[in-house]
């Protein structure tokens, strides 16, 4: 049989026009997409600029002319800037020591980075408070009191103390990208310039500064596009020392009579924001062509620091006491304590842990609640993530680009800009009560996480070659079987990886569930913070230490079955 004839019998077999089940499939993602990112995206635009005389822009004339707003807006700028230059400092250093140093304690490092990012930051922020209080904050309390040194105490209701938290959870980013970067310059251009008489500090300003500095920017401007969107934080040490930022100005938005369009003129300001610093972020890191990847070059020779590699070690000692055991110990000391304070260690008790697990009933549903959104919205944004991805890659349907692109569109919007976005839109649709149900947490939460789920995919199937699944389909295998059978087994660890950096989030998230949940939808993060509010502080250290134990738990698990942490970081950071 000639070459023209099996051609024509495949194209007799494999009718064009017919619709076959990868068409429903494509739809159906493609739709899901539209409902979950583009419509309520349009909505919130719709609604910033909707009067009660038609289409106004008074909402945004208010914004930037009301006090409230412009302090608003000024405070999260210098928060982000602060937070960024500080995250570039302890990230650069640390990641230095690591890749090019003889620094003793590397794992010690790459643990403090790890457990940094894993952490929820409103945790962390509540710790900081029961230690650094300006009244009974146990720190405060032991100088002041004990040993008469009040000028000694801190206070962490300031911007100080803001950034001092939120630097805690950003410099990661730093680490990650100029980590990445460093292990990846080619060793011979340093060493050319040392043969040629230059120094080691000249050699680092002249040769390896410019080839890492893009990493190091696009891990600077990360850290400020974080900082900024973190509400937890934000409410628990920015509000009581009247420290108001858009997140908390738009949270505040919605006590009764909510002012929808505010809120939405609000987060198109905050978008704006964001969306410019992620556009500067891709920038720089496309730069990143400038670094010659290891392999073909000499790998870097680490530095030898004499004494001074204790100096270095010290500091990352600081930074592991400051980021991690602090926070921790705090928490797990005001959990067991029946009274905070200097004397806590005389009344330990599990009455905390009893009354949160058996008598607080609010418990065992948020907990229920999270790991249940959690599990369906990391499954769904994966599932999704590699329908879009495929067809990015896989297909030639006209406008696949602009799917992808608008795939991508969350990455830059904080969770309450989520939140009210979805607000928008789903409260105008009639008959369809979506507000303070599980369903529209869900919604936000794979709106909010579905980039991770498509560049973990996308990454995935780029290191697949198409011709696997063009011989299985040659052979007569169906697009479903092909997917069951040969792709989808192919892309399953990269397709892991993303589940777990939607479900790690997932858990802690609180930013776009303060406005979303009820009583019945509460969540593990919202009862924290609930309960903070009560001002009940040993019961709140206890539930605290139930949520880290939950996510540590679901973090174990995830390495055991899906190859740990370290490939979860590395999509992380192809993502970002």
């Amino acid at each position: 049989m000639t070459f023209e004839a099996i051609s024509g019998s495949i194209r007799i077999g494999a009718p064009r026009k017919r619709l076959r089940l990868e068409h429903f499939v494509m739809g159906g993602a493609i739709l899901c997409l539209i409902v979950l990112v583009v419509l309520p995206i349009l909505s919130l635009l719709f609604g910033s600029i909707r009067g009660e005389q038609g289409l106004s822009l008074d909402q945004f004339g208010e914004v930037f002319s009301g006090r409230l707003y412009r302090q608003a807006l000024f405070n999260s700028l210098i928060l982000g800037a602060w937070t960024g230059l500080f995250s570039l400092i302890i990230g650069v250093v640390l990641a230095w020591a690591v890749s090019r140093s003889d620094v003793p304690g590397k794992t010690l490092i790459q643990l403090t980075v790890s457990l940094s990012y894993l952490s929820p930051p409103f945790l962390t922020a509540i710790a900081f408070v029961y230690l650094f209080s300006p009244n009974a904050g146990l720190i405060n309390v032991l100088m002041r009191d004990v040993f008469g040194l009040p000028w000694l105490t801190f206070n962490i209701f300031s911007m100080t103390g803001l950034v001092l938290v939120t630097v805690l959870h950003t410099f990661p980013f730093v680490y990650l990208l100029a980590s990445s970067a460093l292990q990846s310059v080619d060793a011979s251009y340093e060493e050319a310039a040392q043969i040629l008489g230059a120094s080691k500090l000249r050699t680092a300003f002249s040769i390896t500064a410019p080839l890492v500095a893009p990493a190091i920017l696009s891990g600077t401007l990360l850290a400020f596009v974080n900082a900024i969107a973190l509400f937890g934080s934000q409410a628990i040490i920015g509000l009581p020392g009247r420290i108001v930022t858009l997140p908390t100005r738009i949270y505040a938005l919605f006590d009764y009579p909510p002012e929808y369009g505010l809120a939405s003129a609000l987060s198109l300001v905050f978008i704006v924001i964001t969306v410019v610093a992620l556009y500067l972020q891709r920038a720089f890191l496309a730069r990143r062509s400038f670094v010659t990847l290891a392999g073909k070059g000499a790998r870097p020779q680490l530095i030898n620091l004499g004494p001074a590699r204790w100096i270095l070690f010290g500091f990352a000692v600081a930074a592991f006491l400051v980021a991690i055991v602090a926070p921790y110990s705090t928490l797990i000391a005001v959990s067991f304590s029946k009274s905070w304070g200097l004397a806590f260690w005389k009344g330990l008790t599990l009455s905390n842990y009893k009354f949160i697990l058996f008598e607080y009933n609010v418990t065992q549903r948020a907990i229920l609640n999270s790991l249940m959104l959690a599990t369906i919205a990391a499954t769904i944004a994966v599932f999704l993530g590699a329908l879009i991805g495929w067809i990015d890659l896989r297909t030639r349907i006209p406008g696949r680009k602009l799917l992808d692109y608008a795939a991508l569109i969350p990455l830059g919007l904080p969770g309450i800009v989520v939140a009210v976005a979805l607000l928008q839109f789903w409260l105008r649709i009639p008959h369809l009560a979506l507000y303070g149900t599980l369903t529209i947490l869900l919604l936000a939460y794979v709106g909010r996480y579905i980039p991770l789920g498509v560049r973990a995919a996308n990454t995935s199937l780029r290191q697949i070659d198409p011709s696997l699944e063009e011989s299985a389909q040659i052979l007569g295998a169906s697009w479903a079987t092909t997917m069951r059978e040969i792709t989808l087994p192919l892309i399953r660890p990269g397709l892991f990886a993303g589940w777990l950096l939607v479900f790690v989030p997932v858990i802690q998230e609180l930013s776009a569930s303060i406005l979303l949940f009820s009583s019945s939808s509460i969540t593990l993060a919202v009862a924290v913070y609930n309960l903070y509010e009560t001002g009940a502080v040993e019961r709140v250290g206890a539930l605290s230490i139930i949520n880290m134990v939950i996510i540590g738990a679901a973090i174990f698990v995830a390495n055991k079955l899906g190859g740990g942490i370290a490939k979860a970081s590395t999509a992380r950071e192809v993502t970002a």
